[in-house]
């Protein structure tokens, strides 16, 4: 005889309580879809445990998402600049549908299927980004599950009719968020110093070795300790690998071997852009400018260098380097966040500068990005760092990618959740 389950008052009123879980959030913008209004949200049930979910969410993942093809090599990291809009025309979501305006490519994909992978490890009930979106995982999740039937034309219905789409605003621009960029830079390097590959890169030394300064550490306090993972010609592109925190070593015979961030020598960081300036530079101060200048005038390289105590210790490692929530990063789609107001594992949609070879902007795309990584200078809402890939073309991106764009976190429209009270 099949028992009848009593669902206790409490639990049922909360159930169908029109008091919205993420209220303050909509009071941030609601994309303005034509005909389109923002339903009552209903407060989200409290009371479901891990095991408690709809086993919709359990579904194997390779039933969502097919195999993807991997790349074989790390400079080949570059997102097709490809768009169903011709260059310098916008993608205007009050004017166009924006199933048709959104660019789906293989990293689209890629990063639905990590955020699923990365949601499913957490517990569904835990709210994330309590400063300003405060979602339950459970919310993440089901959001990255319907978004990867949706991209692979699997559902009927258009993105506004089962999203709501929340303006991200930022501390400097109540509409738009604030984007830098990062990438992966390329050394050369070869197995044994020479006259010419003369600056080592060292893995993490153990105990107070770590403590030294970048001073100190080039003047060779860790030579002779085993601790050489290579040696490359240029200690200006050796110390920007050090600032992004990654690199590609790329060998005399054109091997290449990722060096992932292994640790530091716990010293603070300090802008050489900044003492630049006070010395009475007058460039710009990116990346690219400055190592123009410093190669320019080698002999001031050291002196200006050492400003910057800090020094990063690397690892090898067969992988694309690594994101706070473990998956590999997607060239043009992975964000670094502040997960004290977006969560890790959520989806944003902004508009995204299309970028030529020669870091010129031809047009912008609506692109699905997701919310991977943390950044010790990424904080506040709003303040979002993009990943543009590997080598100079992926630098070049970066300054185009500097500035505020409108974005939007996607979030499932509370009515479509599923959960196991559904039906009883």
């Amino acid at each position: 005889m099949k028992t009848k389950l009593v669902i206790p008052v409490a639990t049922a009123t909360a159930m169908l309580c029109s008091c919205s879980w993420y209220s303050s959030v909509l009071q941030a913008g609601v994309l303005p879809w034509p005909n389109y209004h923002a339903p009552a949200l209903p407060q989200y049930p409290q009371n479901l445990g891990v095991n408690d979910y709809n086993e919709e969410l359990v579904a194997p993942i390779h039933q969502l998402n097919p195999p993807l093809m991997r790349q074989t090599s790390f400079s080949h990291l570059v997102e097709p600049k490809t768009s169903v809009f011709p260059p310098h025309r916008s993608c205007d979501p009050t004017r166009f549908s924006l199933d048709a305006c959104i660019v789906k490519t293989a990293g689209s994909q890629e990063g639905l299927h990590q955020q699923v992978t990365y949601l499913r490890s957490k517990n569904p009930q835990m709210r994330e980004g309590a400063g300003w979106a405060n979602l339950p995982n459970s919310a993440l999740l089901q959001t990255a599950l319907e978004l990867t039937r949706w991209l692979h034309g699997q559902t009927p219905y258009r993105l506004q009719e089962r999203f709501n789409l929340l303006e991200v605003p930022s501390a400097k621009h109540s509409g738009q968020a604030q984007y830098t960029g990062y990438f992966t830079p390329v050394v050369d390097v070869q197995n044994w110093p020479d006259e010419h590959y003369r600056y080592p890169i060292y893995s993490l030394p153990s105990g107070e070795d770590c403590n030294f300064t970048r001073a100190e550490i080039d003047a060779g306090a860790l030579r002779g300790r085993g601790l050489e993972i290579g040696w490359t010609n240029d200690v200006v592109n050796l110390y920007f690998s050090h600032i992004q925190g990654s690199a590609i070593a790329r060998f005399r015979d054109g091997q290449e071997m990722f060096l992932d961030y292994a640790g530091t020598n716990h010293k603070p960081h300090v802008s050489i852009g900044q003492y630049l300036q006070d010395q009475g530079y007058q460039g710009s101060l990116s990346n690219e400018s400055i190592r123009q200048w410093l190669h320019r005038h080698p002999e001031q390289i050291n002196e200006v260098l050492h400003q910057n105590p800090r020094y990063v210790f690397f690892k090898t490692t067969e992988s694309r380097p690594k994101t706070s929530i473990g998956s590999e990063v997607i060239p043009w789609h992975t964000v670094a966040v502040d997960d004290n107001f977006i969560p890790l594992g959520s989806i944003l949609l902004a508009e995204i500068p299309r970028v030529d070879q020669k870091g010129e902007i031809v047009g912008v795309d609506w692109r699905l990005l997701f919310a991977q990584d943390r950044g010790k200078a990424i904080k506040g809402l709003g303040r979002l760092d993009f990943y543009t890939g590997v080598g100079s073309q992926a630098e070049k991106a970066t300054y185009q990618m500097t500035g505020f764009r409108k974005s939007y976190l996607v979030v499932l429209k509370p009515e479509f959740f599923k959960n196991s009270f559904v039906g009883l």
